[in-house]
């Protein structure tokens, strides 16, 4: 008899985005994070997660729209497996019991039904569907492009964005224009505060998206400001397939949230169940 296989050891870490239609389904979809899916989670994957956090998204900006911005939560795993045990699907394999969702839930949060929690196929866009996003990255940032900064010095206003290339372009082509016209603009600019970058994972992967980052600035005023002034002056990459900064179509190539420095929950401490008002 065979030995069974034994997951790999594989430190990492993951960032979830979940956009809703608009503010009137923020309490179903907060009553299904809370009722639901935060029990199941860490049912599943508490021996084998270290870190388990929701931060909730900041009002979008003026103009955010224009770069795939996101309205409901983004949820972070620090991972010591990949915990969807080589799975070809949106879905673990090897566990007792299943996650609950429904229809009601993928409607609200803009996805696709009949087709899991978390769709292979990835169908963002703009007008259409805006599914959740999961994306794979080293436990520690590989490229630390601008800022050295502690909790003492100032708020921080975190603008995370994830974009895939063209098909066709390599990571590494897309990344020489990223490198050299996208980081040296926003370098430049005495709002941002703070830019950190890794490539995103190919296992596991499940997502369309190359590279993740984080741009940080003091408030949303500032990031109006550097976002005006970049705009005109990043040159667009050979092979670009949007005509409009930053090059990616929004939704379907660029997705982004705004978020605090610190988390609306801090799931493995602070999740006591759901305990309502009395």
């Amino acid at each position: 008899m065979n030995e069974p296989e034994m997951p790999k050891w594989q430190p990492m870490r993951s960032v979830i985005m979940v956009c809703v239609r608009d503010d009137s389904d923020l309490p179903a979809a907060y009553r299904w994070l809370y009722k639901h899916h935060v029990a199941d989670s860490i049912s599943q994957f508490a021996p084998y997660v270290t870190k388990y956090a929701s931060y909730r998204a900041l009002p979008i900006p003026p103009g955010g729209e224009d770069f795939g911005t996101y309205n409901f939560i983004m949820t972070e795993h620090y991972w010591l497996i990949d915990p969807f045990n080589n799975s070809s699907t949106g879905a673990p394999v090897g566990l007792a019991f299943s996650e609950h969702f429904t229809d009601e839930y993928l409607e609200i949060t803009r996805q696709p039904t009949g087709q899991g929690l978390r769709p292979t196929k990835w169908m963002g866009s703009r007008e259409g569907f805006h599914p959740t996003v999961f994306t794979f990255l080293p436990m520690f940032w590989e490229d630390d492009f601008k800022g050295k900064r502690s909790i003492e010095d100032g708020a921080n206003y975190r603008w995370q964005i994830s974009f895939a290339y063209p098909d066709g372009i390599s990571c590494d082509e897309g990344d020489k224009w990223f490198r050299e016209h996208f980081v040296p603009a926003i370098c430049d600019r005495p709002e941002v505060t703070r830019f950190i970058s890794s490539r995103v994972l190919n296992d596991p992967r499940k997502s369309p998206f190359h590279r993740f980052a984080e741009i940080w600035f003091e408030n949303s005023r500032d990031w109006e400001v550097a976002i005006k002034a970049i705009s005109g002056k990043v040159a667009p990459p050979p092979w670009a397939g949007y005509d409009r900064f930053p090059f990616f179509e929004p939704y379907k190539d660029f997705v982004g949230i705004f978020l605090l420095d610190r988390p609306e929950s801090d799931h493995l401490q602070q999740f006591r169940g759901y305990v309502t008002t009395r």
